[in-house]
């Protein structure tokens, strides 16, 4: 079978087989020719057994059954022959051996693969259909398919349940060995009843990313996410067998960010996003976006996050250097047609028990190394809340699975995960599970057993300074993990039905060890669902095989010892192969930042108004410690300076507007104090004074409510027990007691016996004044002239003198 992208001879897995390996066929023929070139072998590459022969004839496996050999059952096998010589092939053949010995170790699969242990066990002689000629002459370039078909019973395999050596050789015409190719069968004695061992479970997980979210919106840009929006389509068939799982980060989910040229969209908090965006450089752009309906390669794409560092990706784009577009939230009304539709099959396929990377795919590592486990807990939440319930499965996957250092980081921040996460929390999330922990089996002390396998998870430990961390750990098999990555990946040159032989093997032996195997795929691959179902399916079908999806894996408790991953432990985050880690310095200033934001929230008494300050600034930390970051530190940096500004923004929201000095001139006065409130809520403070001597005594904090965007002033009741000048000290709290914003210095001047003397001044003025108004008044009336009498014409007497009356006697 030809895929895709044709296949590359010089890139598969060579075992070349001259003159030393010529006793793997000793019975029934010729002895090759004494001249015969000498054996030379490729770099293992993954364990697959293609053979290409130093004389220019290859061998490619295409077919191989069934997948369980049993007995009264036919060893069915199909090669392409394919002449690389300049010469043309006449008179060639082809043979077929089954090794008998039980290859009951991975180091047994692998010596058979590398050409080793040739010498015995091999069954050709007698065996019908086992040797076929090539049935024509091939010129150069040409290729032919030869079958095999053979009686399972014939090779006399024994009762012993386990993976077989096979090996398939070309001879010329002077019965000289060409090449030989070395691949595997299982057998399973007295068809599989009773014969096989208990079963070994199989994971596959493959993480659904797209790179670091934009910072300033939390949220994935929608131009990036379209850009790989053809290997993401692909994903989802390739990952629908019962075994495999989709460990999916939760900003896929939507809604994306839009470019900034467009019309602001209103956010969830109801307020317009239209800061500069933070997200990496290059990885969206103001054009138009590819066509969602073309798989993008990794070449017309930046590096997904933990991609391989050789990848012939734009390196300005991946150092960081381009520009950073200005992106504003997006809502899900605006997002495409084409890329929603992909979103709706996620969330389907999501439903139910679903496991999620953190929010963001948080730099794990890098988190642990820091010290941000809150940073880490706040990423682990989100995912939960956006998958919908506290029962779904936070896996933390760290760039660098093979790198043993970073393993008792990663475990510790896993254990801190869910006390930070409780800690922030009012609604009892304390009891939630904390994230299990993807680590190479090969990095872990006692991981792996003597014969190559161990168990799918395990209890991991670690000693801190604070005691024992422990996490569940998922035990990953790198080797056979590489193979299934390079089988199933768009036009990949190995051939699926080579590939799946080795994996039944492998499986086979964890199966006879008890052990599980666990399979992880890289955030960057490229899968081709149907290799991926000609590589997997016979494997998950397998019946020493147990189809386990990764939630229900998690949902059992490890079969395994507690593993102690104490060892070589790090103090910082190792490079390793995928780059260097965030920085400690970076990763606590995001986290800052929302420990700003949630000093502040407790002013907020509107549940609802707390979620809108609070919910943007978490998602932009969350999004600032994302691992794809590590492909654009300058990005980064950017972003980050941008999430300070907004921390220092909220750290100055509510401020102590500084006034000039103020003069108080009575005991018992209120003191006036302005407070600001630049946040976007109303906010409810406590306006504290606090006196450096006992000239003012302050008495009880006023509550104060101030809308959003506008200032108020609090009367501050407070008591002068002597004059002079002091310093107060005015500073704001929540209804909790804890301190808002920075304390403001106030003069005031005290004049205590003021208020006493003034009294006593205007007592005095007042009494003088009375007393003057009195004398004045009674000058006046002795001053008054009398009035003239007027009597009647009977009472006048002309002759005598005038007399008076009593009552008309001068006055004084």
């Amino acid at each position: 079978m030809v895929r895709a992208g044709g296949r590359a001879s010089g890139q598969r897995l060579v075992v070349l087989l001259g003159a030393a390996a010529v006793a793997l066929g000793p019975m029934g023929l010729a002895a090759p020719a004494a001249g015969a070139p000498a054996p030379v072998r490729g770099g293992p590459l993954t364990g697959l057994t293609t053979a290409v022969g130093p004389t220019g004839v290859g061998v490619d496996l295409e077919q191989l059954g069934p997948t369980a050999l049993t007995p009264g059952s036919q060893l069915v096998v199909r090669v392409r022959v394919t002449n690389t010589s300049a010469a043309a092939l006449t008179g060639a053949r082809s043979r077929l051996f089954v090794d008998s010995p039980v290859l009951s170790s991975r180091a047994a699969l692998d010596a058979w693969a590398a050409g080793q242990g040739v010498q015995g066990g091999d069954r050709f002689a007698g065996v019908d259909g086992a040797e076929q000629p090539l049935g024509r002459s091939l010129a150069p370039g040409e290729s032919t398919d030869v079958d095999f078909s053979v009686d399972a019973d014939q090779l006399q395999l024994g009762g012993e349940f386990g993976p077989r050596g096979i090996t398939v050789d070309v001879l010329d015409s002077s019965l000289q060995r060409l090449t030989a190719l070395r691949t595997f069968v299982v057998w399973l004695p007295q068809g599989g009843q009773g014969a096989a061992p208990a079963t070994a479970p199989l994971t596959v997980v493959a993480p659904v990313t797209a790179g670091a979210p934009d910072v300033s919106t939390g949220q994935l840009p929608e131009a990036r996410v379209e850009e790989q929006l053809g290997r993401l389509r692909d994903l989802l068939p390739a990952m629908s067998l019962q075994s495999t799982s989709l460990v999916v980060d939760p900003a896929l989910l939507g809604p994306f960010a839009q470019p900034a040229q467009q019309e602001p969209s209103v956010s969830a908090s109801g307020s317009t996003a239209g800061t500069p965006s933070g997200s990496p450089s290059g990885s969206a752009s103001p054009g138009p976006p590819s066509s969602a309906s073309s798989a993008t390669g990794a070449a017309t794409t930046p590096p997904a996050q933990g991609s391989d560092p050789t990848s012939t990706a734009d390196p300005t784009s991946a150092g960081g250097t381009g520009d950073v577009p200005d992106l504003v939230a997006g809502t899900t009304e605006e997002t495409s047609p084409d890329l929603q539709t992909w979103v709706d099959v996620l969330l389907a396929r999501t439903g139910g028990r679903a496991a999620a990377l953190p929010q963001g795919d948080t730099d794990v590592v890098a988190t642990g190394a820091a010290g941000t486990s809150d940073l880490l807990a706040l990423a682990v939440s989100q995912a939960r809340t956006a998958l919908g319930g506290d029962d779904d499965q936070v896996l933390l996957w760290p760039a660098d699975l093979s790198a043993a250092a970073p393993q008792p980081l990663v475990t510790e921040a896993a254990a801190a995960a869910p006390s930070a996460s409780a800690s922030s929390s009012s609604d009892g999330a304390g009891s939630t599970p904390g994230p299990a922990v993807l680590v190479d089996a090969r990095s872990v002390p006692g991981g792996v057993g003597a014969n190559g396998t161990g168990p799918s998870t395990a209890t991991l430990t670690t000693t801190t300074a604070s005691g024992t961390a422990s996490a569940t750990g998922v035990l990953v098999d790198a080797t056979a993990s590489s193979l299934l990555a390079s089988a199933a990946a768009d036009g990949s040159p190995v051939d699926p039905a080579e590939a799946s032989a080795r994996l039944l093997a492998d499986t086979a032996v964890s199966a006879v060890g008890g052990g599980g195997v666990v399979l992880a795929l890289p955030r960057s691959w490229d899968a081709d669902p149907s290799a991926m179902a000609t590589v997997l399916g016979p494997v998950s079908s397998a019946p020493w095989v147990r189809a386990t999806p990764l939630p229900d894996l998690l949902a059992s408790a490890p079969t395994a010892a507690p593993l102690d991953v104490t060892q070589a432990r790090a103090v910082a985050a190792d490079q390793g192969t995928t780059g260097a880690p965030l920085s400690a310095a970076g990763l606590n200033a995001a986290q800052g930042a929302v420990a700003a934001a949630e000093t502040v929230a407790p002013v907020v008494q509107d549940p609802a108004g707390q979620r809108e300050l609070l919910e943007p600034v978490e998602l932009s930390a969350a999004a600032a410690a994302s691992l794809g970051w590590r492909d654009d530190p300058q990005g980064w940096q950017r972003a980050l300076d941008q999430l300070s500004e907004t921390a220092a923004r909220l750290r100055d929201g509510l401020e102590v507007v500084q006034g000039s000095p103020t003069t108080v001139i009575s005991s018992r006065v209120n003191l006036p104090v302005n407070v600001r409130n630049t946040l976007a809520q109303p906010a409810t403070v406590f306006v504290h004074l606090q006196s450096g001597n006992i000239r003012l005594i302050p008495r009880d904090p006023v509550e104060l409510t101030i809308a959003p965007g506008t200032q108020q002033q609090a009367q501050i009741p407070v008591r002068a027990a002597a004059s002079g000048d002091t310093s107060v000290t005015v500073y704001l709290t929540d209804a909790a007691g804890n301190q808002i914003g920075e304390p403001e210095p106030l003069r005031v001047r005290v004049r205590a016996d003021w208020e006493g003397r003034g009294v006593a001044i205007a007592a005095g003025v007042a009494g003088l004044v009375f007393v003057g108004g009195v004398v004045r008044t009674v000058v006046r009336v002795r001053r008054r002239p009398a009035p003239p009498v007027v009597r009647s014409a009977e009472e006048a007497d002309a002759d005598g003198p005038p007399t008076r009356r009593p009552e008309e006697s001068t006055r004084g």
